[in-house]
Order: structure tokens, then sequence, then C-alpha cells
């Protein structure tokens, strides 16, 4: 890394004079002080620390083949870091690299430069990215210990088409709406908003086809506190496999129905007795049917919700086989209909924490090896889900319920001064920043998680 230069010229000595407004002139000067605008930093760090999450890294992942140089956890902390301060490209940590005081204030001398990091993602392989699940699996069961019991998961799965540019880039394909694209699968937990598991794929591959080894590799991340499972995803697994995979252990499921002939022909064929119609909107009716698609092992219960479509002026629609839409859900559930149709209707939820993951943790996927994109995504998922943490278990419980990039906002971009003097560092911001007395609530809070929360 360059030293920075500290001579500082005449000009900016006296001030260079910049008119903002009419009758408003400013004076630009330069300090010596070291000051940072990536304060929310040493909360991620310490926060890391608090979770041991370091020590379970350096204790899980093994890619580096010699001791000398930055530890694993450097390297995925440092891309997880930059994630968090809303680094959308390999190159933004640059920026975190170069801040002398911010540095300081988390106890780093260096940080990885983009190239390093660049080479530490591209030697991974298969094996690594089973290494970083099993610390993951460990680190939620760290997180688990400190915060109140959570003993039933709704899990989310989707997926997401990743657009990619260049036909280089190893693993893209066509996806099925025609994108030049990688694909990332998805496992949120609905009762916490966690990103639990995370893969990539080429982008002509069909979720559904490994659905279940997806679910095989999330099983291993479960806490012991967990003991109650219910699967909810759209079509994308709609898959003998998957829906085998969750009766063997004993999970619930609903999960959107393909319309296939078979099928639909039994939706047709329900006598109009059969429809029981909502209460709060006549146009919608449900009911259910029992059926076994070619190479499933039993039936199950098909919900169905019918909606009577409209043309455009508002009217009803005259012709018969035009009057109702379609949605129909499988599952072993035993509730009413529309109670469970009601609760698979959540899962859209699901899409906008994807969009809010996409958006603010992972931009786009910028390296050209496949396994390398992989790690970079795991690395976003890792800083998305300290966000959450942080969120949860330090910051006022107002927070819980904001979008997941107020906590940049209000506590990650604060300016801040650092000084060391007595054997101590010092962390200065200012009140007069609005958001002071949360990241001071944070700040107080975090050592606190060294003791884990009792059970019962």
């Amino acid at each position: 890394m360059d030293k920075v230069k500290t001579r500082i010229p005449e000009k900016l000595r006296k001030g260079i004079p910049l008119e903002v407004r009419p009758g408003h002139t400013v004076r630009l000067e330069v300090t010596r002080e070291p000051l940072t605008t990536h304060t929310g930093l040493s909360l991620f760090y310490a926060m890391a620390e608090s979770l041991e999450i370091p020590a379970i890294l350096d204790e899980c992942v093994h890619v580096k083949q010699r001791e000398r140089g930055y530890p694993e956890s450097e390297h995925i902390l440092a891309l997880s870091a930059n994630a968090f301060m809303g680094g959308d490209y390999l190159e933004d940590l640059e920026a975190f690299r170069e801040d002398v005081a911010i540095r300081k204030a988390i106890g780093r001398r260096d940080i990885p430069d983009p190239t390093t990091a660049g080479d530490f993602c591209r030697r991974f392989t298969l094996g690594h990215i089973l290494q970083m699940n099993r610390a993951y699996a460990k680190i939620l069961g760290n997180v688990y210990a400190h915060r109140p019991p959570v003993t039933s998961w709704t899990i989310d799965v989707d997926a997401k088409v990743h657009e990619v540019y260049g036909e280089k880039k190893q693993g893209a394909a066509r996806s099925y709406n025609g994108v030049y694209s990688l694909q990332s699968l998805y496992a949120f937990v609905h009762e916490t908003d966690e990103l639990i598991h995370a893969e990539l794929g080429s982008g002509n591959t069909h979720p559904g086809d490994k659905g279940a080894a997806f679910l095989r590799r999330l099983k291993r991340k479960i806490p012991q506190s967990v003991t109650s499972f219910h699967l909810r995803s759209d079509s994308a697994l709609y898959n003998r496999k998957v829906v085998q995979f969750c009766e063997d252990e004993g999970w619930t499921f609903s999960i959107t129905a393909d319309q296939t002939g078979p099928l639909m022909g039994l939706v047709y064929d329900i006598p109009d007795a059969s429809w029981q119609q909502d209460p709060q909107d006549s146009t919608i009716s449900y009911s259910e049917v029992r059926h076994q698609p070619v190479g499933w092992r039993q039936s199950y219960r098909y919900l169905v919700r019918r909606e009577q479509k409209r043309n455009k002026t508002g009217q009803a629609v005259l012709f018969e086989s035009q009057v109702y839409t379609y949605y129909v859900v499988v599952t072993n559930r035993t509730e009413d209909v529309r109670e469970i149709m009601e609760m698979h209707d959540k899962r859209g939820s699901s899409e906008k924490r994807i969009d809010q993951f996409s958006n603010e943790f992972l931009f786009h996927l910028p390296m050209g090896a496949f396994m390398a994109n992989w790690v970079y995504l795991l690395c976003a998922q890792l800083a998305y889900n300290i966000s959450l943490w942080l969120l949860h278990l330090v910051l006022p419980p107002s927070y819980r319920k904001k979008h997941i990039k107020r906590i940049r906002r209000s506590i990650g971009l604060i300016a801040a001064k650092v000084t060391h003097g007595g054997h101590q560092f010092r962390l200065k911001i200012s009140v007069l920043h609005r958001w002071w007395k949360d990241f001071v609530r944070a700040w107080e809070t975090i050592p606190t998680l060294a003791a884990p929360v009792p059970s019962g």
C-alpha cells in the first residue's frame, strides 16, 4: 500500500474557497488527524469477534497452503465488510483498505487489497465451499445461544437469476427467460429473516433438480433448539424428491404446483357445491383435490384457489373456458384450505428479502471463475446476516422492522475521529449526529453477548 503523503500545500493550509450557494462560501482545508466515515465497521468487527466468527472461520476453512499472509478469516471478513458498507465491486475494498483511521479502530494493520482478495476467492474448490458452510453452521449455533429461543422455522426457498455480461464468465448460460446469467438458490428463515443457506448454479439450471440436495445441505446448519420445520416455495421446488425429503424428515410443506393436464382435469371437475367462497371477496373461492403425480409414492392434498376473471372494462367474462384463473398448492398440512393458502401467500416476503439482499449486499457477481463467485456470494451472505444480528441483538427494538439498509444510513456511515494515547484507542463521534445514542447502545451491548442467553 502506498504511503499517504503528509505534506500539506500552502493553499490548503489557508483554505480553498468555494461558493456553495450565493452568499455562502466555504473554505476547504485538510488535516493530518485520522478521520473516517466507515465508523460502522467498528461495530461489524466487534460483533464478529463477540460471536467468535474469525476463530470459527480459521478453524473450519483451510484454503491457503502456507501460513504467511492474511488468514482465511481476514479475507472473508474484509469481503463481508465491503458488502456491509455498500461496496458493489471488488475494487471498492480499496477505499476500506486506505482508511487509516478505521483500520486503527478495528485493530488491523492492513486489509487485503482487491487483487489479493480476488486471488483468494479463485483458490476455492467445492470442498472449501463445504468448509465455509460448516463454519456458518457453527456461527449460527453461537448466535442462537445469544438470542431468545427460536424453536420453529418456516423456510422460504426461492431462486434468483443474476444477469451477467460477457461470455467468458464461467457457468453463465441462458436461463428460462433468455437472460444470460448465473442462478442462485436462497433459503430464508421467515421468523428471523436470516439467509440460512445459499448456493450458486449455472444460468440454465432448474432449481427443482437439485432441490433435495440443497435441503440436505441446509439441514446441517439447523441449530439444536429448532425442532419444527415448514418448507414454503414456489414451483421451483415442485419436485418428487423434495416432497419425499420433507416426508422423511418430518417437515410440513406447501409448494406451488405445476398445473399439469391430469391435475387440472381434476380441478375443472370439482362440483360447484365444493367451492368455498372467500368471505371478503366474492370473486375468490377455495377447494381441494387429491392427486398422485406419476412417480410419487402417494397422493397429496392439492389446494386450489380460483379467481373470477374480468375483462378490461371490469365486466365478468362470459365464456366458461375463460371465467377463472387458478392457483394450486400441494401440501401435507391438515388445516383449512383458506388458512393454508393465506399462510403460503406470505412466502412473497422472501422475494422482498432477495431483492434487499441483491440490491444492498450482492449487486453483481464480479469474478470470472464460478467458484470465486460462489465465495463472493457467501461473503455477502455473512454481511447480510451480521447486519440482521446487529439489528436483532444489539440495536434498539425500533430497528427490527425497518429496511436493513437503515443500519448503514444511521450507524454505518458516521463521521468519526480516531485518537491514540495512554495505550488506548479512542473513537469520537458527534452528538450532533441524529442516531449517536443508537450507536452508543450497540457499542455497550456487544460485549454482553459473551454470556449466552439461558434456555427456557
